[in-house]
C-alpha cells in the first residue's frame, strides 16, 4: 500500500528484482499501467475495507506507505487507513506488517505531522499481526517533500534564513538505503515486531543540512541571516511558490523542525542488515538526488608528481591523508586556502568549505573537493577540485614502502579548458608548486609526529 509513492515507487521494482511476487492497491485505474505487467494491481482506497482485504488475500507480507499529507484531514485518513489494515492483515493471515513512520522525540508539544506518523505506528504495532515499524527523519531522494524543502533552501538565494528551529537536528538517510532494509524486510525467516530507529551516518541541524546541499550542488556557502520571525507558515508559503510541495504539506514538515529529530532508540540493524558498505553517505545522498556534474572532456593535460619519504609508519601516512580538510586542515602554507576561497566565493564559486564528514568515501566533499576514488588497500585517496577555474585539478595521493621506509606521493592533473586554462596553469604555477610541496612535506610530518 502506497506503491505510487516516494518509497513505494522505488519499493516494487526492487522487489521484483529479488524475485518476489508483488501485488498493490492504487487509488486511481489509471496507475495500473506505471506497474509490470507481473504486479497484481488492485483499485481501492486504503479506507475501504472490502478493496483492502481483497488486496491482502493470499499476500505473506505487507508493506504500509501510505501517507495522505497532501489532504487537511490527514491524520484522521491515515489513522482510518491503519485501523483497516490492521484488521484485514489478521483475517487475511499476513505474517509480518511493515511500516515506514517518523521519528518520536522527546519533547511535548509535536507537531500534527510527527503525531500522526506516532498514532498510525501505534495503531498498527497493536495489530495481532507482528509489526515491524521503522521511524526515519529525513529520507533523502528525488521527489521527497522534505528533500525538495531542503533542496530549494540551497539553491533559492546566496543567504538563508535561520530561526531558532533550524538549529535542531536530525540523522537523514538515503532513500536507496530504506528500500535496501525494506527488501531485506521480506527475507526474514520470522516475522518481527518492535520499533526500531533508522538513523543515517550524521547527526546535522537543518542549517547544516542546507549547507551541505549546496556544496554537493557546487554552489557557494549560504549566507546565514538570523531570522526571530521567520515563521513555519511564512517560510511554507515561500515553498509553495517556488517548489513542486504545496504549502500546507510544506508548513506540515516545517513545523515538525521544532522538534530534534534525531533518533536514540533501537537501531534497525538490530534486526536488519545494513546496506552493503555501510549507510550511504550525507553527500553520496543528496548527489544521487540531484543532477550529476559532467567531467572533463578534453584539453591539454598538465601533470606534477612529488615523492617524500618518511621513518612513519605507512598506516599513520595513510591515516592523515584520510584526515585532511575540516579541522585538520592542509598541513601547508598557511591561510593560503582561505584566500583562495574568498576569491573563489567573488567568482561565484562554491568558496571555502571548513567542513568533512569523521570518514569520508567516494562523492564525499572535503572542503573544496570531492572525493573521486578511496582505497584503503592500496592507499590510494583521489580528490577533484570543485572550485572555479578554467579547467579540471586531480589531487592523486597514495601511501607505499620503499625498501624500510615509507614513501608518499602525490600527483597534481590539470586538465586544461583551451588557451585560458593553459595561461591559468602557467600564471600560477610558482605558487602552486610552493602550497604542495609544503602540503606534502607537511602530511609527512604530522604522521611522523603520531
Amino acid at each position: 500500500m502506497g506503491a505510487t509513492g516516494h518509497l513505494g515507487s522505488r519499493l516494487v521494482p526492487a522487489l521484483l528484482a529479488h524475485g518476489h511476487q508483488v501485488a498493490v492497491l492504487v487509488r486511481d485505474g489509471t496507475q495500473a499501467t506505471r506497474f509490470p505487467t507481473n504486479v497484481v494491481v488492485h483499485v481501492g482506497d486504503a479506507t475501504d475495507r472490502r478493496a483492502v482485504r481483497a488486496a491482502l488475500a493470499g499476500n505473506d507480507l505487507v508493506y504500509f506507505l501510505v501517507h495522505s499529507l497532501d489532504r487537511p484531514d490527514f491524520a484522521g485518513v491515515d489513522h482510518d487507513a491503519a485501523t483497516v489494515l490492521a484488521a484485514a492483515a489478521a483475517d487475511a493471515a499476513v505474517r509480518q506488517v511493515v511500516y515506514v513512520g517518523g521519528p518520536r522525540p522527546g519533547s511535548p508539544g509535536l507537531s500534527a505531522h510527527l503525531a500522526s506518523r506516532a498514532d498510525v505506528g501505534d495503531v498498527v504495532a497493536a495489530s495481532p499481526v507482528p509489526a515491524l515499524v521503522l521511524q526515519a527523519s529525513m529520507i533523502i531522494g528525488a521527489g521527497s517533500a522534505s528533500f525538495e524543502l531542503l533542496r530549494a533552501s540551497a539553491r533559492l538565494t546566496p543567504w538563508v534564513p535561520v530561526p531558532s528551529w533550524m538549529h535542531n537536528t536530525s540523522r537523514p538517510v538515503a532513500v536507496a538505503d530504506v528500500v535496501h532494509l525494506l527488501v531485506a524486510a521480506a527475507g526474514l525467516p520470522e516475522p518481527v515486531g518492535g520499533v526500531f530507529d533508522v538513523p543515517g551516518p550524521e547527526r546535522l541541524s537543518y542549517l547544516d543540512l542546507v549547507q551541505r546541499c549546496a556544496r554537493v550542488l557546487r554552489l557557494p556557502v549560504r549566507l546565514p541571516l538570523p531570522a526571530p520571525l521567520w515563521s513555519h507558515r511564512l517560510a511554507a508559503r515561500v515553498a509553495g511558490l517556488v517548489t513542486p510541495v504545496s504549502t500546507a504539506v510544506a508548513e506540515s514538515l516545517l513545523a515538525s523542525l521544532d522538534h530534534d529529530l534525531a533518533p536514540d532508540g533501537p537501531p534497525v540493524t538490530d534486526v536488519l542488515p545494513a546496506p552493503p558498505g555501510g549507510f550511504t553517505s550525507i553527500d553520496n545522498a543528496i548527489r544521487a538526488a540531484t543532477t550529476q556534474e559532467s567531467g572533463p572532456t578534453g584539453g591539454e593535460v598538465f601533470t606534477e608528481e612529488r615523492t617524500v619519504l618518511t621513518e612513519a609508519a605507512p598506516e599513520d601516512v595513510w591515516r592523515t591523508v584520510n584526515a585532511l580538510g575540516g579541522e585538520e586542515g592542509w598541513h601547508t602554507v598557511p591561510l593560503v586556502w582561505t584566500v583562495r576561497g574568498a576569491v573563489d566565493h567573488l567568482l561565484g564559486g562554491i568558496g571555502l568549505y571548513r567542513g568533512r564528514a569523521p570518514e569520508v568515501g567516494e562523492g564525499d566533499v572535503v572542503d573544496f573537493w570531492t572525493v573521486v576514488h578511496r582505497d584503503d588497500e592500496a592507499r590510494q585517496l583521489v580528490l577533484r577540485a570543485d572550485m572555479k577555474m578554467p579547467g579540471h585539478t586531480l589531487l592523486d595521493m597514495r601511501v607505499d614502502r620503499e625498501g624500510d621506509r615509507t614513501r608518499y606521493r602525490q600527483k597534481i592533473t590539470f586538465t586544461a579548458d583551451g588557451l585560458l586554462g593553459q595561461l591559468y596553469w602557467v600564471v600560477q604555477k610558482p605558487l602552486h608548486d610552493i602550497v604542495f610541496a609544503t602540503m606534502a612535506r607537511g602530511i609527512v610530518r604530522k604522521a611522523a609526529a603520531r
